[in-house]
């Protein structure tokens, strides 16, 4: 076979470098073939920290609907025998308490049902779970008519809950506080406030402690004296006798006592 022309041999050299070089890449995606499967994306998290949690949250989630039903009995069930409720609508001066629970909760549901009121929580709720008892503060937006007008609120809610012994969450304690429409609840596992800076005077300075005596006692005044009786001028000597004639008396003498 007779060799090439030499201007055929110019023309293949491009192609065989294009092809070199995809042979190259090739063996170098080999051992990435030839590995094990890539893993699989991490689950992500679920949001809550423990599964009590969690189901402090449903149950969170759920008591909007239940007030809002008109039971009083389903409502009832959701307290313990000892609650402690401040009614988010209404004068309230005081919580009401265990033993008024079962006459009070329910006409404050009926005065909340009369007035439509609406609540919605905010999300994240701040979940605080250990042992039998749990804790949530939540924000709430609160909606309802009062004398034909529509009312909005934002309520910080606290929920104070407690375990019964068929493992059922129970609200023990339940309020509210008004807030402005843009609060927010603090992130959880922020620091407490800082205490406040040190006095740079106070830097460095050393001072020398000097132990005293005890002070000098004051001198306690003399008692008051009774005034001494004023003394008697001495009795003046009788008369001396001037030789005058003693008369005679026919008296016995007389007992001086």
């Amino acid at each position: 076979m007779s060799p090439l022309p030499q201007g055929n041999t110019r023309l293949g050299r491009p192609a065989a470098v294009r092809l070199l070089l995809v042979l190259c890449a090739l063996l170098a995606l080999l051992p990435g073939c030839a590995g094990k499967a890539a893993p699989k994306d991490a689950p992500k998290p679920t949001g809550f920290a423990s599964a009590d949690a969690k189901n402090v949250h449903a149950f969170i989630v759920a008591y909007p609907a239940v007030a809002a039903s008109g039971d009083a009995k389903a409502l009832l069930r959701l307290f313990t025998d000892d609650a402690r409720v401040v009614p988010l609508l209404g004068n309230a001066i005081r919580p009401i308490r265990s033993g008024e629970l079962a006459k009070q909760l329910p006409a404050a549901m009926a005065d909340e049902r009369r007035m439509g009121l609406r609540l919605v929580w905010r999300e994240p709720m701040d979940i605080q779970t250990k042992g039998e008892r749990a804790s949530v503060r939540v924000v709430a937006d609160l909606a309802w008519e009062q004398a034909g007008q529509e009312k909005q609120a934002v309520m910080d809610c606290f929920f104070g809950l407690v375990r019964d012994e068929h493992l059922m969450w129970k609200i023990k304690e339940f309020h509210g506080e008004p807030v402005g429409p843009n609060f927010r609840l603090p992130p959880a596992g922020s620091p407490q406030k800082p205490l406040p800076p040190r006095d740079a005077t106070l830097k460095g300075r050393k001072t020398k402690r000097v132990i005293k005596g005890e002070p000098p006692k004051k001198a306690q005044p003399a008692p008051a004296t009774a005034p001494q009786p004023a003394s008697q001028p001495p009795a003046e000597p009788a008369p001396a006798p001037t030789g005058g004639q003693i008369v005679p008396t026919d008296e016995a003498p007389k007992p001086l006592f």
